[in-house]
């Protein structure tokens, strides 16, 4: 697995010097609320043909060109550019990430962080390191000393907005501050660095989410559905924190607010 992840993380520094080279051009709104860049499609057809190159017979899921696809079997999960908004609007919060999954699990994943060279690296049963040192969460920090991480609100996800917007209010007196920074390689890179404790995140997408679970589950990071059931990926909401304690603080605010999924 370390020859497989040297090799990820080749092709992602790569596709980052390619990404930094470019002038950002919208090509158009995918969503209301999210675009779509001709960046992103040149950064994920250069990402895919990398890998196809070293693993032929393995597949890939993308984001955007290459979206259908089954995690059995050897499957790389591709995000080209993981916070496309913020690329797109200029501002240096975005990544590229890619995580690697053997018969439904995921095994080996990287971020890597273009504008600052940074990478965070994960395998399974093997630790989280960012840029090689090995990262460890401190369970002993409390709510009230650290951020809670909100990746953004949303109208199209099975918990309502209103509750959405509810459950920070309630949460909000625990922690010393929340925060939204529009990527989840963000996200999760400042959970599993330490400089935040808790993230809720509707993001639903096995892309935006498996490269970072990863790392923050290697971490030492504890998780579940935002209703306490075992998170599944494709499930839209999913609550990660440094401690049980953090975590079941969040899921009881959820059960207040009669949050389900």
């Amino acid at each position: 697995m370390t020859e497989r992840i040297k090799q990820i993380e080749t092709i992602v520094r790569e596709a980052g010097k390619k990404l930094l080279a470019q002038e950002v051009v919208v090509s158009r709104h995918k969503t209301k609320n999210d675009l779509l860049t001709e960046n992103d499609i040149l950064i994920e057809n250069f990402i895919v043909e990398k890998i196809k190159r070293f693993d032929p017979s393995a597949s890939v899921i993308s984001e955007e060109n290459y979206s259908r696809g089954s995690l059995s079997g050897r499957c790389y999960v591709v995000d080209p550019i993981d916070g496309t908004c913020n690329f797109a609007a200029g501002l240096t919060l975005y990544g590229i990430q890619i995580a690697y999954f053997e018969d439904e699990v995921c095994r080996a994943s990287v971020l890597y962080f273009p504008k600052h060279d940074d990478v965070l690296t994960a395998i399974d049963g093997n630790g989280a390191y960012f840029n090689g040192v090995r990262l460890r969460v401190d369970h002993s920090q409390k709510a009230a000393d650290g951020m809670l991480i909100i990746s953004d609100y949303y109208g199209d996800v099975s918990v309502p907005m209103q509750k959405q917007f509810s459950l920070v209010e309630k949460l909000q007196p625990s922690f010393l501050k929340t925060r939204h920074f529009g990527a989840a390689c963000i996200d999760f890179s400042l959970i599993v660095c330490g400089h935040a404790l808790a993230y809720i995140t509707y993001y639903s997408k096995v892309w935006d989410i498996s490269p970072g679970l990863l790392a923050a589950k290697e971490a030492g990071c504890v998780y579940a559905a935002i209703d306490g059931s075992p998170y599944r990926y494709g499930e839209s909401g999913l609550v990660v924190a440094n401690s049980e304690e953090n975590l079941k603080l969040i899921l009881n605010a959820a059960k207040d607010c009669k949050i389900e999924m």
